[in-house]
């Protein structure tokens, strides 16, 4: 829309930890142009087969997921050919524009929803009762709260839609999940971890650090185990056992080892917060199992079949019993500390300037980009479609 990219000349490059260079690999193979789709060689064999046969050339660069900055070396190289336009999802404010702008008014969508029908019943209950009682003596429920946003930081584009719901509902925390075995948020530690997707050892450019209020670490293997136990006949077997219906388990496999992550850091936010059957917890599911079949293929050759008592423990621990532990209120200097450690990747490593950085510090630059930017945005669009006769 800008003109920085023509699909005639230019090869798209999509910087990835494994899904947002697919999404940019579909976008290129629909303008039939050249993508490039870099992505740590660690990751589930499921993307790099599904990148070969939509056409992308792959780079798989060394490590796992963790591994964010040898994708930025290998953007550096690239960089040398003109030819090669880099589209950093890390640092693109388009991502979490997207999702304050669309991805938060329709999750606040599904809450008004929630709410109304709460509303509705009660009345109903009220319009109903006995003669003599009197509606004073009647039990009446609280109506629904919104009380948190969970999200997997990632490249820090959908926790921007906790942004936006936090503007609708000034209360709601917004809480941002990581891995344990890589603890950037909780302690600026650093590691290998196997919750595909979500990036680390870094603060992403475009995170609005400031508004994030909590952080929830959570165990890769405790992901891994739920992810046999939503998967494995011993597993569904189980949870079938306990009252989950079909149509419930037959959707279990939607979630794959980020959602499933963001699914624990919900029950831990919960019970941090003593939140009762009043508050609405939100959460996205990124991914599904689709991309992990021969996740759960090297689980059964490393630890063998899944039997009935494996279903049980992993149901009673992970699940049911997940701690409130490696959880933390992030204070305002704690905020600012986390703010401040994106100083050494992204001025030193990649040339932002310093003065942005203390920029973004203010709410002011965040409102502006994800309120006013869009307006802008709305125009190129427009320009766009008219120029290629969509439009009058």
């Amino acid at each position: 829309m800008s003109g920085e990219f023509d699909p005639e000349k230019h090869k798209a490059a999509w910087p990835s930890t494994g899904n947002y260079c697919r999404g940019g690999a579909f976008d290129c193979a629909v303008l039939g142009c050249t993508s490039i789709a870099i992505l740590p060689q660690g990751m589930s064999q499921e993307r790099f087969t599904w990148l070969k046969k939509i056409g992308a050339k792959i780079i798989a660069t060394p490590g796992c997921e963790s591994n964010v900055k040898e994708i930025y070396d290998k953007c550096w190289e690239l960089k040398r050919d003109p030819t090669n336009v880099i589209f950093n999802q890390f640092e693109e404010f388009g991502n979490p524009i997207f999702h304050y702008n669309v991805t938060g008014p329709a999750i606040e969508e599904v809450f008004q929803e929630l709410y109304a029908e709460r509303r509705s019943a009660d009345s109903l209950v009220r319009a109903k009762r006995l003669p003599g009682v009197k509606l004073a003596d009647m039990a009446v429920r609280a109506p629904l709260r919104a009380a948190a946003f969970i999200s997997a930081t990632g490249s820090a584009g959908t926790i921007a839609a906790g942004d936006y719901l936090k503007k609708q509902h000034p209360s709601l925390k917004i809480v941002a999940t990581e891995a344990l075995q890589c603890p950037t948020l909780l302690m600026n530690g650093f590691g290998d971890h196997r919750i595909e997707g979500i990036g680390d050892k870094h603060i992403p450019w475009v995170h609005n650090v400031r508004n994030t209020d909590c952080v929830a670490a959570i165990d890769d293997e405790d992901c891994m185990r739920i992810l046999r136990l939503f998967n494995e006949p011993a597993g569904q077997k189980h949870l079938a056992s306990l009252g989950m219906k079909a149509n419930e388990l037959k959707s279990l496999p939607l979630l794959g080892i980020s959602g499933i992550c963001n699914l624990l850091a919900a029950i831990k936010t919960a019970k941090h917060f003593e939140l009762t059957e009043r508050d609405v917890i939100f959460t996205v599911f990124t991914d599904s199992t689709e991309l992990y079949g021969s996740r759960v293929e090297e689980l059964k050759k490393e630890r063998g079949a899944y039997r009935a008592q494996d279903a049980i423990a992993d149901f009673a621990g992970p699940l049911a019993h997940q701690s409130v532990d490696y959880f933390k209120e992030l204070t305002f200097p704690e905020r600012k500390a986390l703010h401040n450690l994106k100083y050494y990747t992204w001025v030193e490593q990649q040339g932002k300037a310093c003065e942005e950085l203390n920029a973004q510090w203010n709410p002011d630059y965040w409102r502006e980009l994800f309120e006013d930017e869009v307006a802008y945005f709305d125009q190129l669009i427009g320009d766009f479609n008219h120029q290629v006769g969509l439009r009058p």
